[in-house]
């Protein structure tokens, strides 16, 4: 019973570290988050406005398997910097996001900041699960998201990509 307890502990050992997941810490949104990507991620930026503001998402993405692994930060503007009400608005709004972009009705009591989340849904292309964590600090917001098919949803990986998001603070 030990010997297969062992056989299957390093079973789960050689999948967590399959030459497909090259797993390699860096910093992004301008050093504000430290991150684990499971291989090498390229950065994109979107801006959008939000109550009058303009705000700009650095997005830092790889994807492995069909599974897609994001950091998101938001730097928030020196206005919303200095309004409490206003930055946890933002951040209800854009963890609310998530759930609506899924199909999904976002609950009543979002998530605590850096509590994991997950939201299962519908996308163009099918069922998908979402795992999340959000961050929300004076100087900006922060998300670590990992999508997939529902049928193929990396558990194992995502869990360690999400623990190892860390926001500055």
């Amino acid at each position: 019973m030990i010997r297969i307890g062992v056989i299957m502990l390093l079973s789960s050992l050689l999948v967590a570290c399959s030459p497909q997941y090259n797993w390699r810490q860096l910093t992004v949104g301008d050093g504000a988050v430290t991150a684990f990507f499971p291989d090498k991620p390229v950065t994109q930026e979107r801006s959008l406005k939000f109550s009058g503001h303009d705000i700009t998402f650095s997005m830092t993405s790889v994807t492995v398997d069909d599974a897609l692994f994001t950091v998101a930060y938001a730097a928030l503007p020196d206005a919303l910097r200095a309004d409490e009400a206003g930055r946890k608005e933002f951040a209800l709004a854009v963890v609310g996001s998530l759930y609506r972009n899924l199909g999904q009705e976002p609950p009543k009591a979002l998530p605590v900041p850096g509590e994991s989340f997950t939201v299962k849904g519908q996308s163009p292309s099918g069922a998908i699960t979402l795992q999340a964590r959000a961050w929300l600090t004076e100087q900006g917001l922060t998300e670590g998201i990992v999508t997939a098919a529902r049928d193929r949803f990396p558990e194992s990986q995502a869990a360690e990509f999400l623990h190892g998001v860390e926001p500055g603070r």
